[in-house]
C-alpha cells in the first residue's frame, strides 16, 4: 500500500470496514420485547425485608400484561402506610394468581415489593412464594386470599 495515495489508501480501508461490518443480515437483529414487569421480574429474589403490606383502593384498571411474564395490572391509592400514595400493581399470573372480578372501589390488602420509577410508585412479588420467605398476597375485603 506505499505507492496509494493517502486518500485511496483511506477510501480502501474504508471500503473493508464496510463491507466486514456489512456481514450477515439486518433483519436477523430484532429488538427484544420488554415491559416494564419483565424488568422488574428479572431482578434477583428480594429479601423478606423488602415485603410491605399495604391496604389500598382500586382506583383503575389497566390492560393486563399478556407478553412473556402475565401479569394482572391495576391502580391502587393507599389507605395505609403512605396515605394518598398511588401505586401500580403488577401481579404476576404467571407466578400466581389472578384476582377475578376485581373493580375500582374495591379495598384490598396487599402484601408486596414496593419500587420508586422517577414519580411512579408500585407494588410488585404479590404471588405465592417461589422459596420460603418470599410469598405476597392480594387479600380482597371478604377474607379471600390470592397468591
Amino acid at each position: 500500500m506505499a505507492n496509494f495515495h493517502p486518500l485511496l489508501r483511506r477510501a480502501s480501508l474504508l471500503a473493508a470496514i464496510l463491507a466486514i461490518a456489512g456481514c450477515g443480515s439486518v433483519s436477523t437483529l430484532q429488538a427484544p420485547q420488554v415491559t416494564t414487569s419483565s424488568i422488574v421480574e428479572a431482578k434477583a429474589v428480594p429479601p423478606q425485608s423488602a415485603f410491605k403490606v399495604v391496604k389500598a383502593t382500586v382506583i383503575q384498571l389497566l390492560p393486563d400484561d399478556n407478553v412473556g411474564l402475565t401479569h394482572q395490572n391495576f391502580k391502587v391509592r393507599a389507605i395505609t402506610p403512605n396515605e394518598g400514595r398511588v401505586y401500580e400493581v403488577n401481579n404476576s399470573t404467571t407466578h400466581g394468581s389472578k384476582v377475578p372480578n376485581l373493580k375500582v372501589g374495591d379495598v384490598l390488602e396487599i402484601r408486596g415489593t414496593t419500587y420508586q420509577n422517577k414519580d411512579k410508585y408500585g407494588l410488585h412479588w404479590t404471588h405465592k412464594a417461589d422459596k420460603a420467605g418470599d410469598a405476597g398476597y392480594i387479600k380482597t375485603a371478604d377474607g379471600k386470599i390470592y397468591e
